[in-house]
């Protein structure tokens, strides 16, 4: 049975607006009514914990093990937090929780951790027991509505950040919680609204600005996100929030076409203190920004989504004239992207890299690659400085090739389609949660598109997609051919034989999308806000057969849509 289904009544504290906020806060507020021995080895803990002595901190807290446990504890999660053994804190929370069931701070704790280590459901029912006794909370509300939100749980949310609201109207952190779940649901217009409010009443708080940022990059400001992440970043003390602060700013950056400045801040994306940074466990040195390529032994690391591999893979022409001929190039990358980066580049080792979660955070590594020859290793992206400076740095052609076999197997299948161009689409991506619902136009507005006469569709879509192909034939009499025996996630080899073997594709950008134009398939990428790729050109760079279809002012996705139908006419 979970600690948070015991269902013990939690115990009313003092009042917490009286008490700091920070964990080793609340732990600070308890040492008072600890005997004197364990007050004297909590409070050296808890120095060694701001001192950064994490083995030290909870050496002291285990003093204090048999006269205050579930205070020791406590300090014990803590100090293992701070050091990143989050599994482990999380045996020493829930140990405190065990022993103080009815201590509304230890249930924090416990909550606080489960949500680190991908327990959003632990986590909301402990804060829901915590706010049963202490519903005046406003941090408990606060997380709870966020917690709550990245759940797609958005009317519980609303409920739970409602009542904050009627308790602390001029609480500027509730505004930009609404905010943020307006965003999560898609209204740009009104998130934008609610986190103005927001920096009217606190103009000066780093993370308000930072969401502020956010709100208006979804809107396609550019400049004035890049104004408030500038501001933020001069107020901020916390290097996690300063890293996150320096991702919005690179998308705001590179959206407006400031290369130089975006790729700088792009390097928060791997900084340590981000919890959801991809991190590296490799044996070989990471490459100096500064050190010279010609003639080293590099090991090139993809890093993101599949979609960023393939578009970031379009430098490695480059990269290999960079290294020159004594130099030689290990490529690292998604295992089903091999064949294709394999026939890219003959002279290249191309092995599949592996990813799992240690510590709470997701770990790439190469487990079949032994190569005590390599000099020097770097994620995929980081050599965008080096290697796309300017637009002008960007290459002119395709850089990926299909199977010819498998493609003329390919144009035999479409051959047998009814008369006229043959046009692949894809319409969503697999992970349909959260804020990433707003970058994919709902299946309805396709409509125009797929009414456009003289095209045969093919749908290109991976996963489940019965629903949306039964749909279209129902209610538009629109029947997508469907290409078989194919597995449109896992074969992209296939994919991409398929792709090169249509007239064009049409999709949101993917993994499927960016494949096909990365071949030279004229391919139509429908953007939502902030599409940066775009380098503030409108079109994409990376890919010289691909066109950006971008929102337009306040246009809706019906309005979008309606102009791929009409470029697709040729009106």
């Amino acid at each position: 049975m979970s600690v948070a289904r015991q269902r013990r009544p939690l115990a009313k504290a003092s009042d917490r607006s009286k008490t700091p906020v920070s964990p080793l806060g609340r732990i600070l507020a308890r040492l008072e009514g600890a005997p004197p021995l364990a007050r004297v080895a909590l409070t050296a803990g808890a120095l060694a914990v701001q001192a950064g002595d994490f083995t030290r901190a909870e050496a002291q807290a285990r003093m204090a093990l048999g006269q205050a446990a579930p205070l020791a504890h406590r300090l014990i999660g803590l100090a293992r937090e701070k050091a990143g053994a989050l599994p482990r804190a999380f045996e020493a929370y829930r140990e405190a929780h065990r022993l103080a069931p009815n201590d509304p701070d230890t249930a924090r704790d416990l909550a606080r951790m489960a949500h680190r280590l991908g327990q959003p459901s632990l986590a909301i029912e402990l804060l829901d027991r915590v706010r049963l006794v202490e519903p005046d909370d406003l941090a408990d509300a606060l997380e709870l509505g966020a917690l709550l939100r990245d759940q797609d749980r958005y009317d519980e949310a609303l409920a739970v950040v409602g009542q904050a609201l009627e308790r602390a109207p001029q609480t500027a952190p509730v505004w930009s919680l609404l905010g943020s779940i307006a965003s999560h649901q898609g209204d740009d217009q009104e998130a934008r609204v609610f986190h103005d409010q927001a920096l009217l009443l606190d103009p000066s708080s780093p993370s308000i600005l930072a969401n502020a940022a956010i709100a208006r990059l979804d809107v396609g400001d550019a400049r004035g996100a890049m104004a408030a992440c500038d501001t933020a970043l001069a107020q901020v003390s916390s290097d996690t929030q300063a890293a996150a602060i320096r991702m919005t700013r690179a998308q705001a950056r590179l959206l407006a076409g400031d290369l130089p400045g975006g790729w700088d801040d792009y390097a928060a994306r791997l900084a340590p203190e981000r919890r959801e940074a991809l991190a590296f466990d490799l044996p070989w040195p990471s490459l100096a920004p500064d050190e010279p390529l010609e003639g080293l032994d590099l090991l090139l690391v993809g890093e993101q989504g599949l979609g960023d591999e393939i578009m970031f893979g379009g430098m490695i022409g480059d990269l290999l004239a960079a290294l020159g001929p004594r130099g030689r190039l290990t490529l690292a990358i998604e295992p089903r992207l091999i064949p294709l980066f394999a026939r890219a580049w003959p002279g290249v080792r191309v092995v599949g890299h592996a990813s799992a979660v240690l510590s709470g955070r997701l770990t790439r590594t190469i487990p079949d690659l032994v190569a005590p020859e390599i000099q020097a290793w770097a994620p995929m992206a980081a050599l965008s400085p080096r290697l796309r400076p300017t637009l002008d740095a960007f290459q002119a052609g395709p850089f990926l090739r299909a199977d010819p076999g498998r493609v003329a197997r390919w144009r035999a299948w479409l051959d047998e389609l009814p008369a006229g161009e043959k046009v692949g689409v894809l319409w969503k991506s697999l992970k349909m949660t959260g804020p990433r619902v707003r970058r994919f136009a709902p299946f309805e507005a396709w409509a125009p598109v797929l009414a456009t006469p003289g095209k045969t569709f093919v749908s290109l879509q991976y996963g489940q997609a019965r629903e949306e192909l039964a749909f279209a034939a129902e209610r538009w009499g629109v029947t997508l051919a469907v290409p078989p025996g194919l597995d449109l996630t896992q074969d992209l080899d296939g994919v991409a034989a398929l792709c090169a073997a249509l007239d064009g594709v049409i999709g949101p950008p993917t993994a499927t999308t960016n494949l096909s134009a990365a071949l030279g398939v004229p391919t139509w990428m429908i953007c939502a806000h902030p599409a940066w790729p775009t380098l503030g050109t409108g079109r994409y760079p990376w890919y010289p057969a691909a066109r950006a279809f971008t929102p337009a002012g306040k246009e809706d996705w019906e309005g979008r849509m309606r102009r791929v139908a009409r470029a697709l006419a040729g009106v």
